[in-house]
């Protein structure tokens, strides 16, 4: 009997062994499948899916430019130009022509900025500088033309300083950047020393970024405003004719004479060294007459005494 409980048992045990190992097997061909399906990337699904948008990314991105690189445009820089004319012409009637010169400047919206007035018996002339818009230059020129009875000359100068503008405004910009640096460092500096050398630095940086400015604003100016440096002039007799008349001619004789005879007065003055010279000779030859007299006689009086 326990022979029989004893294969039994045996039997029991072998076959649970077997189970065991059974399921072992199972378990690692399982695994093994699912090594063989998984893809070889360590990387997790997380990772994955973001390399894959970052790559769809990349390829919207590149494919954008691709497609918008042969549509990429310059940036238009606005032409700076500085426009300045020269002009001189004759006018038949003087106080007419100014007159109608100063209406043409107001219909063009420009001003007068300088005028000098001058003239003689013989001539009137009058110079003006007028600063007017750039899109009114060549029409007030033109229209100032129409007063000339003759032009003498007429010069107008096109200054293109569109290089030197890009040029300031760069340097401009990058001062500004440079000054914004050194007052971030500036707020973080402790020792004295680096204070003063960065306080020293922001003060060239100004003064340059000051100067700057006043030559952009002043070629902004030149630019938006242009200038025509004008003489006008009535040629001839510009007197009254009243003052042809005797009592001007009168005048005329009266101012001529007193000048004559003061030149008259001057002139004796300024040969004093030859009225000096010729003292001094008229008393020497005067002595030497004296002394010649005084011989004769002596020897006149001599002989009759003999």
């Amino acid at each position: 009997m326990k022979p029989k409980i004893f294969l039994l048992m045996f039997s029991f045990a072998f076959l649970l062994f077997l189970n065991s190992c059974g399921s072992k097997s199972e378990k690692s061909s399982d695994n093994m499948m699912l090594n063989m399906d998984m893809p070889t990337s360590s990387k997790t699904t997380s990772e994955e899916a973001s390399d894959m948008a970052g790559g769809s990314e990349y390829q919207q991105k590149d494919k954008g430019v691709e497609q918008g690189s042969p549509q990429v445009e310059t940036e238009k820089i606005t032409q700076k130009i500085i426009k300045t004319a020269d002009i001189s012409f004759k006018v038949d009637k003087y106080n007419m022509a100014r007159t109608e010169i100063l209406a043409i400047i107001k219909k063009h919206n420009g001003y007068v900025a300088f005028e000098n007035q001058t003239g003689d018996e013989y001539r009137t002339t009058n110079v003006m500088i007028i600063r007017v818009d750039a899109e009114n230059f060549d029409a007030l020129v033109d229209n100032l033309l129409k007063e000339a009875v003759f032009v003498d000359f007429k010069k107008v100068n096109s200054e293109d300083v569109t290089e030197e503008f890009v040029d300031i405004n760069a340097r401009l910009k990058s001062k500004k950047d440079a000054m914004l640096q050194y007052e971030t460092i500036l707020k973080k500096a402790f020792s004295i020393n680096d204070i003063l050398e960065v306080q020293q630095y922001i003060r060239t940086l100004q003064e340059e970024i000051e100067s700057l400015e006043g030559r952009l604003k002043y070629l902004n100016n030149k630019v938006a405003l242009s200038t025509i440096n004008l003489t006008f002039y009535e040629q001839g007799n510009i007197l009254p004719s009243q003052s042809e008349g005797f009592g001007y001619k009168l005048k005329k004789a009266l101012s001529w004479g007193w000048q004559g005879l003061v030149t008259f007065f001057l002139a004796i003055i300024y040969l004093w060294p030859l009225w000096v010279v010729g003292l001094i000779t008229f008393f020497v030859i005067r002595y030497f007459v004296k002394k010649a007299r005084k011989k004769r006689a002596a020897k006149l009086v001599q002989q009759q005494q003999k």
